[in-house]
């Protein structure tokens, strides 16, 4: 019932690449920092900044991968043919 009617292969730039390992680096980083709140007792607040700053780099780990490195395909869904019920005229 869909129909890819075109693809563009994606380009994939090497400050995307870097980005992407640097953000890595930042989520390890957070990461860590969550786990000794955990372990050590830290306050809430900074435990909740950390995972904060944990998922808000996600985020732009799997924005810049789908931007980059996913390519761009239109799909378009064919329709099923309308059936209307014929109706008597009136006279």
């Amino acid at each position: 019932m869909t129909e890819i009617i075109r693809t563009e292969p994606t380009s994939e730039a090497v400050t995307a690449v870097v980005f992407v390992y640097i953000l890595t680096f930042f989520v390890l980083f957070f990461a860590a920092l969550s786990i000794l709140g955990l372990i050590f007792g830290w306050s809430p607040t900074w435990i909740s900044l950390w995972i904060g700053a944990l998922f808000l780099a996600l985020a732009a780990i799997v924005d810049i991968y789908r931007k980059n490195f996913v390519s761009d395909e239109m799909v378009v869904k064919t329709r099923l043919p309308k059936i209307v019920p014929r109706r008597q005229l009136r006279e």
